[in-house]
């Protein structure tokens, strides 16, 4: 099989497209002809040798990629041979950059009816990273949560899109934050207000929040923790030693409540994120689509840092 695959650590550079054989399903899983992947920032952190605190370091040649959208070849349990499923592949062993991919069938959800493969695609791991934070994390309610307001801190990016949108549809009163000229895009996503970080650095304008959500994670959390609410949540979706430092504290109750989001592959969490879309209460932005053999300018893309909404590998 067409496989895109870093052939040593370090930048893309090394990610170019080779022939590797295909998986063969175990008991338990599913094997899946993938239509298409999307990146995620933990594909070229995993690919430099950078996640987790430069500990896993894994044997070349590496496939990356957790997001899968694709048809069942070999199904198990409620999924049958052409079948249209997706789901964010669990562990860390990656594979979705290529034209097969096995993983348990337990993750796995059915891609709803006129959702396009690439969309698909990029729901997984950046959806369920914003609902596991905001609700696991965050004590956001999934529905009723009228009279909750949220921040979300880089509103125009991949998880940063979804966190707008899943916390308008449990009913909160939302603000984004994002650079100007992303403003009329998180405006779009249904966002009550929109703070251009260029032009204030102030964030709490409207009031403080009971929950924050940081897609950014450039800034320790004290600088949002003064905005919280009393009981309310910083969570960030990219937890560093600061991060659980200040978790363990807030649990000690000394200081504001700190979260860091450590995401799980939940087949519910995924069918929910489904649900959203299927009530249009959920809608994916896509940067840009590239073909698996331009895997690389794919995950060029996505460090750049500037890309809005979802980076989507086409496989097929």
């Amino acid at each position: 099989m067409k496989a895109a695959a870093y052939t040593a650590l370090g930048s893309p550079e090394h990610l170019t497209l080779v022939d590797l054989p295909a998986p063969v399903a175990r008991e338990g899983e599913l094997l899946v002809r993938v239509r298409a992947s999307s990146v995620n920032p933990i594909d070229w952190k995993i690919a430099a040798g950078t996640f987790p605190f430069n500990l896993l370091k894994p044997p070349m040649p590496y496939v990356p990629g957790f997001d899968v959208a694709g048809e069942v070849l070999t199904g198990h349990g409620d999924f049958k041979p052409g079948d249209r499923v997706f789901a964010r592949m669990p562990g860390q062993r990656g594979g979705a950059s290529a034209e097969r991919a096995a993983f348990e069938a337990s993750v796995a959800v059915k891609i709803p009816e006129g959702m396009s493969d690439d969309d698909a695609a990029a729901v997984p791991l950046a959806g369920l990273t914003a609902l596991q934070g905001l609700c696991n994390e965050g004590g956001l309610t999934r529905t009723g949560a009228e009279g909750k307001r949220v921040l979300v801190v880089g509103a125009s990016g991949g998880v940063g899109h979804f966190g707008v949108q899943i916390a308008k549809a449990a009913g909160a009163h939302v603000t984004g934050v994002c650079s100007a000229r992303n403003v009329d895009l998180v405006r779009s996503l249904g966002d009550d207000d929109v703070v251009d970080y260029g032009a204030t650095q102030v964030f709490n304008a409207g009031g403080d929040y009971d929950v924050i959500l940081d897609c950014v994670g450039s800034d320790a959390p004290t600088r949002f923790t003064p905005w919280l609410r009393a009981k309310g949540t910083y969570v960030s979706c990219l937890p560093n030693a600061s991060v659980f430092g200040r978790q363990a504290l807030g649990a000690l109750g000394l200081g504001a409540r700190v979260r860091g989001v450590m995401m799980r592959s939940v087949a519910d969490d995924l069918r929910w994120l489904a649900t959203l879309w299927e009530r249009r209460q959920l809608r994916v932005v896509i940067d840009e689509v590239f073909p698996l053999a331009r895997a690389a300018d794919a995950h060029r893309r996505s460090i750049s840092g500037r890309a809005r909404g979802k980076v989507v590998v086409h496989v097929e």
